[in-house]
């Protein structure tokens, strides 16, 4: 069994490391082929130079300090420059993945460890067989992951460096790593503003430990990048970056609308609504996504809390955030690839027949794994506004595991008493 394990989990990590190597090399090859990371080194250019960030709207959507990360990049041939933001994204991806899983899967294997049912003897020589068959959550969840992780790792995203950030954020959390926390929230903030809801959901949780150096998280980075350019030249530029995302009408570009978001369902269900309106549905589904944290807090244990904090906060990014594009549904795929894998095992070992909850979990991980293949190999739905609908559908499908689903519970029983104390 262990043999069998080691291998399942050699073969996952395998793929994982030919993507990202493959991923690497085609940065050498073509840097300039399909490739966002341009954007991130003419930002590095302009910051270099003292030159406006924001001249062209919606090009360039990330904080000044950010741009002063891409700096050093902007120094290097392109080729380079590319493959180093590839290789070094992909692995900081990878390895906050892996200690999320494992650490969640530890969790749970010490609670079933001290369950007061034991299994039947017949139960037992069944899931002796199966176990060295089926891999462990950890293994399957990167499995899952991989094929809705590949678009942003191939085109050089910034989204899986800023989830690495988070992830790492949520961990320091449950090590009482406070300093370590806020830093890592903060720094995910500048890169993109919508981040810190996932800071202000820990926030709700773990008010005194953590409000005050979120602050002063954000305050020292600010104040850095006046250390890194001209004072007049950074503040300019943090007005402009402000002015640029008020301006961005993508929202309102065409009847739906160019976001994969509530706001899409809502149009395409014919449900009227102005952009002041859905500006109060945001902060409405903001504070609830709040309340329903801290209601949990009172309930669950840290650790169970803290994954329905980042769920929750990724939900909030991607149904109700500022810009959800598709490559922003990255942000749900490790929630929902953990959770397909968690509730799945159960099932493959026969120790749990297939349920809702494996229903939900498999449905939003189908639907989100749809519209990675269908923008992959069927470029049509590029422009049919209308198939953008499937991602938000798919987060739809997973608030609906989340709302129950406590991750550190394993059995069919336990479902009812989930919410319990």
């Amino acid at each position: 069994m262990v043999n069998n394990s080691r291998r399942g989990a050699l073969i996952v990590i395998g793929l994982w490391l030919a993507v990202i190597l493959g991923v690497t090399i085609r940065g050498i090859a073509a840097p300039h082929q399909n490739s966002v990371f341009l954007i991130f080194r003419d930002a590095g250019r302009a910051w270099l130079a003292g030159q406006p960030l924001y001249s062209h709207i919606g090009k360039y959507l990330y904080s000044p300090l950010a741009a002063a990360l891409f700096a050093p990049f902007a120094l290097m041939p392109d080729w380079g420059a590319s493959a180093l933001w590839r290789l070094a994204t992909g692995l900081a991806y990878l390895f906050a993945v892996i200690y999320w899983f494992r650490r969640y899967e530890s969790y749970s294997s010490s609670r079933l460890r001290y369950r007061p049912e034991l299994p039947s003897e017949d139960t037992k020589a069944t899931s002796g067989k199966l176990s060295s068959l089926v891999p462990t959550v950890t293994v399957l969840g990167l499995a899952l992951l991989l094929p809705l992780s590949i678009g942003n790792l191939n085109n050089g995203q910034a989204s899986p460096l800023i989830i690495a950030l988070l992830l790492c954020g949520c961990l320091a959390v449950l090590d009482e790593r406070w300093t370590l926390a806020a830093g890592c929230i903060a720094i995910a903030t500048f890169f993109k503003i919508y981040p810190l809801a996932i800071g202000l959901l820990l926030a709700v949780i773990e008010p005194r430990k953590l409000t005050w150096r979120l602050i002063l998280g954000v305050l020292i980075l600010g104040i850095l990048s006046l250390v890194l350019q001209r004072p007049d030249y950074v503040i300019s530029q943090y007005v402009d970056w402000w002015r640029s995302l008020g301006a961005d009408q993508r929202r309102v570009s065409t009847e739906l609308g160019s976001w994969r978001d509530a706001w899409l369902l809502l149009r395409i269900a014919h449900i009227p609504i102005t952009v002041g309106a859905y500006a109060v549905l945001q902060a409405v589904a903001a504070l609830a996504g709040a309340a329903y944290c801290w209601w949990r807090s009172k309930h669950w244990s840290r650790a169970a809390v803290v994954w329905c904090v980042f769920s929750v906060g990724c939900l909030w990014i991607t149904l109700f955030g500022p810009s959800t594009e598709l490559a922003t549904y990255i942000f749900l795929a490790p929630v929902v690839a953990f959770a397909c894998a968690k509730v799945l095992v159960p099932v493959i070992q026969q120790r749990q027949p297939f349920g809702w909850l494996q229903f939900l979990s498999v449905a939003a991980y189908g639907l989100l794994l749809l519209a990675e293949a269908l923008n992959a190999w069927v470029p049509v739905i590029r422009q049919n506004n209308y198939l953008h609908a499937i991602q938000p559908v798919a987060a739809l499908f997973f608030l609906t595991l989340i709302l129950r689903w406590n991750p550190l519970e394993s059995e069919a029983s336990d479902i009812g008493a989930s919410s319990q104390p």
